[in-house]
């Protein structure tokens, strides 16, 4: 497979042909003077290749400088190829040649410490293939509960007696300077008043900037963050973009950014590498690649300016959901009843009065660390405070029955989730198929089980009928939602329907482990949706996925992916990410402070 290369005087754009991916990023030629500055980054016409095959290029004749003042923010979803971009510059691809000068002509360190990578756009290579319980946040010991965060991440600014606790091992003494360092990041990211409470009680945009820190804390020359906005509020987005740039400006450290297609492009942003899918890209100062992408070109997202509801559409507190009398007629899904979840003496969640009805199209909206993820790990029954909702004080009924009369087991089996706890959990075995990781979805487990892979059912054993539902059920999903929907080989010219099938068919066969980030998304989606589960939690469902996936995804849910009598419940912070509109009914509810606000 080849590309063929379109150039332009400033920019340049790549259109796929037969084998890999030929990038030329570079806004101007490196000049010859002796007194030019020495280029921050410079890989000079060269091929990347993964460890272990040299034979197929990732990326083709690959030219990348950016000189000493500009600022560049690579863009691109569900392929992977942004990922793979970002990870040559820590090593983890091979470049051949070798640039001359080293990767980083700026610096005498060794490469090694002069970059640090932190990516939030997919789970940690560290994690290995085997399944995470995402779930032990909750269910640890009363001892390990108490774990602050600054004992977990941050233990060398514990005082000296702390740090001599065999758990953090020998941890250097802060300096002064450092220590001071320290708190102005901590106050900026504004973490300071979450360092000493449990690990458990943070959000995952709280962890996220804690994660951000702890990199910053290791004074790399250059930090490259990959989506460093995922799961970060509206309010929070622009005081984080503001330290970035901030640091970004003094050099202190040098700034690289993964966005995706809607991430909002920070105004500091000077020049962009704007990655189509598909082996498409195009390259340069921020104005020319705008200008060439034009109206049909990369949405900038929903801009840091996006406000959350009017003053006038300030919904009343904890009103329950009474409904109309129409309401009343569809089976209540989700019951609860002032539910309460504390750790000591912090409220997470107060007073929560909501109900969940059978149709419902819900929104859950909230700031980071409001207790969206709580609220969630109630509805799953993941979290044990779940079990001591009982009357008079308080009650959590799932489908009828009050939580702590029904197994975790059963409740898996009628919650279908897509979230980013369940995204880093998901096992990415070798010899697991796209298929297999679907059909774990009727059972809720995370290993394939039975024959045909679609489970063996709560009794251990499915009738034959309903197994004969489940495979056919897996091969809708897979059509609807597969490859032929999204994927540019099936948009690029008239197929017939069975070669479209035999598209889906194949990609159902693909091991899920090497699936591109977005694939595996779009996998989840379907694992969530193929039982079809009275409820369904979308969180953070689009992350990762490529324009045309979310569009044929958000297309799949609205003309009856979801039916009349499933419950779907959204969380984003965004209103333009929820498939349905007011006109299709879509109820509101927003957390502030661990109370919640209906509408």
């Amino acid at each position: 497979m080849s590309y063929i290369l379109r150039r332009s005087s400033r920019t340049t754009s790549f259109v796929r042909g037969q084998e890999s991916l030929t990038l030329v990023l570079r806004a101007g030629l490196r000049t010859k003077s002796d007194s030019a500055p020495l280029p921050i980054l410079d890989i000079p016409k060269s091929n990347i290749y993964r460890f272990g095959d040299a034979k197929n290029p990732v990326f083709h004749d690959i030219e990348w400088t950016i000189q000493d003042g500009e600022s560049w923010a690579v863009v691109g979803s569900g392929s992977g190829e942004k990922t793979t971009l970002l990870e040559t510059l820590i090593g983890n691809l091979r470049i051949t040649p070798p640039p001359p000068h080293g990767l980083f002509p700026f610096s005498t360190k060794d490469p090694h410490n002069t970059v640090s990578l932190v990516s939030f756009s997919h789970r940690p290579r560290a994690s290995g293939s085997s399944f995470v319980d995402y779930t032990a946040r909750y269910g640890a010991k009363w001892e390990e509960d108490r774990i602050t965060l600054r004992q977990s991440m941050f233990p060398e600014t514990l005082p000296e007696f702390a740090r001599r606790d065999n758990r953090h091992g020998s941890v250097k003494e802060m300096s002064e300077e450092e220590k001071a360092s320290f708190e102005a990041l901590a106050k900026d990211l504004d973490l300071e008043r979450f360092l000493d409470l449990p690990v458990i009680a943070l959000s995952n945009g709280q962890t996220r900037k804690a994660r951000i820190l702890k990199a910053l804390l290791r004074k790399p020359e250059m930090l490259v963050l990959d989506e460093p906005l995922t799961g970060v509020d509206a309010a929070t987005r622009p005081i984080l973009l503001s330290l970035l740039h901030s640091l970004h400006a003094s050099k202190n450290p040098r700034m690289i950014l993964g966005l995706r297609n809607q991430d909002p492009i920070p105004d500091w942003i000077s020049h962009l590498v704007v990655l189509k899918g598909g082996g498409r890209a195009i390259s340069g100062r921020r104005g020319d690649v705008e200008g060439s992408l034009g109206a049909g070109g990369h949405s900038h997202g929903h801009g840091i300016s996006h406000e959350g509801l009017d003053a006038k559409e300030r919904p009343e507190e904890n009103v329950g959901s009474g409904g109309t009398e129409k309401d009343k007629e569809r089976r209540v899904v989700v019951e609860m009843r002032n539910v309460n979840v504390k750790y000591d003496d912090r409220h997470v969640l107060k007073d929560i009065n909501w109900s969940i009805r059978e149709g419902d199209r819900w929104h859950l909206q909230g700031p980071n660390g409001s207790g969206k993820t709580t609220l969630l790990s109630l509805l799953t029954g993941d979290h044990p405070q779940s079990y001591t909702q009982t009357p008079p004080q308080s009650h959590l009924h799932l489908f009828s029955l009050p939580r702590r009369k029904l197994a975790t087991a059963v409740i898996a089996t009628r919650v279908g989730v897509v979230s980013p706890e369940i995204y880093n959990a998901f096992p990415r075995r070798k010899g697991m198929s796209v298929w297999e990781a679907v059909g774990t979805g009727f059972d809720g487990g995370f290993v394939p089980r039975g024959v045909k892979g679609v489970g063996l059912g709560l009794s251990g054993g499915l009738r034959e009928e309903e197994e004969v539902w489940r495979v056919g059920r897996v091969r809708e999903v897979v059509r609807a939602l597969g490859p032929s929907a999204w994927s540019q080989l099936a948009n690029s010219r008239h197929h017939t329907q069975e070669e479209l099938g035999a598209l889906d068919h194949s990609f159902s066969q693909r091991p899920f482990a090497d699936l591109s980030p977005g694939e595996q998304s779009v996998v989840l989606l379907m694992r969530a949706l193929v039982g079809k589960p009275p409820l369904v939690i979308l969180d953070e469902v689009w992350s990762g996925m490529d324009d045309l996936m979310v569009e044929s995804s958000r297309s799949y849910l609205r003309r009856g992916g979801v039916g009349e009598e499933q419950a779907v419940l959204v969380v984003s912070h965004w209103e333009e990410e929820v498939p349905w509109g007011v006109e299709d009914g879509v109820k509101r509810m927003k957390l502030e402070g661990g109370k919640g606000f209906e509408s």
